[in-house]
């Protein structure tokens, strides 16, 4: 057993963050007084492929504490069905180097290798943890149950706002709780409640990474809190005022030039009944592009975009010389995060 930390701080800065640091433990010995009383129980676990027969895979595995075989085993898809008793026979001796396991497919000997070797006696987990200080700002808590190829089986967070959060999770700890509330499958389950501006947005046993239409309204939404929004209606932003496109040059520090249209959008943002704040936007687009990194399929150039523009310049008639300056920085400083250099004449 060993553990280590890790300061997040030193590669993600964050002036509101006190502390962001991760604990973990690895090698941690698994609670599993049954088995441990009455010997594991063996079932067939797996996979079918939703693209049909081609991709199926059977192995064993315990029914209560999800603690495999070493190895695992590689079992018929045809004569083994997933959650199935397993009656096979186990090979104790199979361990093996894997030069020796592949010089023995080369020569036939199948069936000796595929059957389950034996059980781990001294099975091990992880442990895992990350301490935030000072820099969120919602609130709420989450628990995820990981399907069987997750890598960690049981996860969630604590979060208090400006206080900070926690997040943590384990690493086959808590199997006997996942093969009984998400057994089959690749969809991890979260089930939680979150408030943040001024919304409460709640999950309940819903989907981690997959949204779909027949979902049923309860397993996933959100609520106003906020009575400004009852009081004085929801807040909104407009358009009220644009200017003409304008045709201008972007001059880039390296001596080169590019043809942008530019314009100008007046945004007005506040609820109905309540007070408003203006601001424009600076919309500019070009046709050939503007270079700002080397990369092969994410894209050289940029074609246009959207980015604030100061008040006090928007109603001289300097404000196209000054969108063309904006532009140039900005581009500018991409290229010295991407570290683009100009490609040979």
């Amino acid at each position: 057993m060993y553990r280590h930390t890790v300061d997040y701080n030193k590669d993600e800065t964050n002036p509101r963050s006190w502390l962001n640091r991760g604990y973990f433990i690895h090698g941690t010995p698994r609670l599993t007084p049954v088995c441990r009383l009455r010997g594991h129980k063996p079932v067939v676990d797996g996979y079918d492929s939703q693209y049909g027969d081609r991709d199926r895979a059977r192995w064993i595995a315990c029914g209560r504490c999800g603690v495999r075989p070493e190895p695992q085993g590689t079992l018929n898809p045809d004569e083994w069905q997933v959650g199935q008793r397993y009656t096979g026979p186990f090979n104790p001796r199979q361990p093996m180097s894997p030069v020796a396991r592949k010089k023995l497919v080369e020569l036939g000997h199948t069936e000796a290798i595929s059957q389950p070797g034996a059980w781990p006696t001294k099975p091990e987990g992880g442990l895992g943890a990350q301490v935030v200080i000072g820099s969120s700002r919602s609130i709420g808590i989450e628990f995820k149950v990981g399907n069987p190829g997750s890598e960690h089986t049981l996860a969630g967070y604590i979060g208090l706002g400006p206080l900070g959060c926690l997040y943590w999770h384990t690493e086959r700890h808590g199997t006997f709780l996942q093969r009984r509330l998400n057994p089959t499958g690749y969809d991890s389950r979260v089930t939680g409640i979150d408030i943040h501006n001024g919304r409460i947005w709640w999950t309940m046993w819903a989907r981690r990474d997959e949204h779909r239409a027949s979902d049923p309204t309860w397993m996933r939404g959100s609520a106003h809190i906020n009575p400004a929004h009852y009081l004085l209606g929801p807040r909104k932003g407009e358009v009220v005022d644009r200017t003409d496109k304008v045709d201008t040059t972007v001059h880039m520090p390296d001596g080169t030039s590019y043809p942008v249209t530019v314009q100008l959008e007046k945004w007005q943002r506040g609820r109905r009944h309540g007070r408003k704040t203006s601001s424009w936007s600076l919309v500019w687009d070009c046709k050939p592009g503007i270079p700002v990194r080397n990369h092969d399929w994410k894209g050289d150039e940029y074609f246009g975009g959207s980015m604030p523009f100061p008040v006090s310049t928007a109603g001289t008639g300097q404000w196209v010389q000054a969108a063309a300056a904006i532009i140039a920085n900005s581009c500018a400083e991409d290229r010295a995060r991407y570290n683009y250099s100009a490609p040979a004449a």
